[in-house]
């Protein structure tokens, strides 16, 4: 390099400075890259694990939450069958919560359920609505929770399945039972009122051959056909009579939560909360898909013709008369029109009695229920009552004789309960 010009020696450092500069802004920028990484890393809650790859091989929803130190529970893992069928990508759901990752009241009871499994440590089997692709899909969910003995962490393990076209079979059956019972009962009533016309005709004929001149003209013989064909449809008017009331409707009874089921209804009815709710926690044993339509159908109707927002709907059960469950809807709003009450109360049916409530009052009677409709006496609202073949299996998590109601001012969207005189 001393044989090198002067002009020669400094072309070649600064060459060499500006290639040194330009490595120093490369390794400079690659060291913001990784902090930006690490940063990013860290700040994304409980990140997915290799170990949970493998549940995409499964060909049934799965997904995993881990409850964080705020007893969170938050998802770290959604297997490609469940994320093929919400329609969402897998960072939809990595690090949020239940009501972070679906709308409004939807996502309140997912989560109401996931914390209270974490709190319990039980496995749980529980359904509800929920929107996946743009749909609303009923959903049954088996949530087991397990705790890692070596860390520690707290993770819930959840297996769901579509139950939309089972519940529509069972709304359907449910219309087909009581549409049979209706037919039993139309034909019973029909026979019953032909039986009495056959007998008069019977009499009739023997009245007429008691002074009948027989002239060989076949009059006589036109008598007897009479008289048998008359004794003969009695006979069969009989059958079927017996056949009516011997035939009775069978339905499965299903223990379950009632203020669950009520809640349930309550958010697909209201998911806005704009209404206030309160309900007795109750475990059951009755017709679910039957106590489910008729409250769903009366609370919606309540809703529906109130008359005023918010309001406040109260639904209570308890024991009835031997093996049933007497259940009563009661509101603050407008009350019923005199059209609904008679309706309800055992009157003909007129097109302002409501055709939801024509609904609800054959598939309670079909069942061996009544139905009755009242305004309060402090004429502030209406009030129904109808009773269900059930049993009462006791209170709900040991609350006593308590009410479970639904506000919007508790924070976590915890059940609030509130002793009633």
């Amino acid at each position: 390099m001393k044989n090198w010009s002067a002009a020669a020696q400094s072309k070649f450092f600064d060459n060499d400075q500006e290639r040194l500069r330009n490595i120093l802004c490369a390794v400079k920028t690659s060291l913001a890259n990784f902090a930006h990484f690490c940063f990013m890393f860290t700040a994304t809650p409980n990140p997915i694990s290799p170990d949970y790859d493998q549940l995409d091989l499964i060909a049934s929803p799965i997904f995993v939450l881990e409850v964080d130190e705020e007893g969170v529970p938050r998802y770290v893992a959604f297997n490609a069958c469940a994320r093929e069928k919400s329609g969402k990508p897998l960072s939809h759901y990595l690090g949020r919560s239940a009501r972070e990752v679906y709308p409004q009241a939807y996502g309140r009871t997912a989560f109401a359920r996931h914390c209270e499994v974490a709190r319990s440590g039980k496995q749980m089997v529980y359904e509800l609505d929920l929107p996946l692709d743009g749909v609303i899909h009923s959903i049954r969910t088996t949530l087991v929770p397990y705790c890692d003995p070596e860390t520690g962490q707290q993770l819930l393990y959840g297996s769901s399945e579509d139950m939309s076209a089972e519940q529509a079979t069972r709304e359907r059956q449910v219309s087909f039972d009581t549409l049979t019972q209706e037919m039993e009962q139309f034909v019973a009533l029909a026979a019953h009122d032909l039986r009495s016309p056959m007998r008069n005709m019977a009499l009739l004929a023997d009245m007429l051959k008691e002074d009948f001149v027989d002239h060989g003209d076949g009059k006589v013989e036109l008598l007897d056909m009479m008289q048998h064909v008359a004794k003969k449809s009695m006979v069969l008017i009989s059958d079927v009579l017996s056949h009516a009331r011997t035939t009775e409707m069978t339905a499965a009874r299903t223990n379950f939560d009632l203020s669950h089921l009520c809640r349930d209804i309550c958010d697909v009815l209201d998911p806005h909360e704009k209404h206030q709710f309160s309900c007795t926690a109750a475990q059951v044993s009755t017709d679910r898909t039957a106590m489910q339509i008729a409250l769903r159908n009366i609370i919606d109707n309540a809703i529906k013709f109130g008359g005023k927002v918010p309001l406040k709907i109260d639904i209570r059960v308890q024991r009835g008369a031997e093996d049933m469950l007497d259940v009563v809807i009661s509101d603050d709003g407008g009350g019923f029109s005199d059209a609904a009450i008679k309706f309800l109360s055992g009157g003909a049916f007129r097109a302002s009695s409501g055709y939801g409530l024509l609904g609800v009052r054959r598939m309670v009677e079909a069942r061996g229920g009544a139905i009755t409709a009242s305004n309060s006496s402090e004429n502030t609202g209406a009030v129904i009552r109808f009773c269900l073949p059930g049993e009462w299996l006791g209170t709900a998590k040991g609350l006593g004789n308590m009410i479970t109601e639904w506000s919007k001012d508790v924070e976590e969207e915890e059940l609030v309960y509130r002793r009633r005189a």
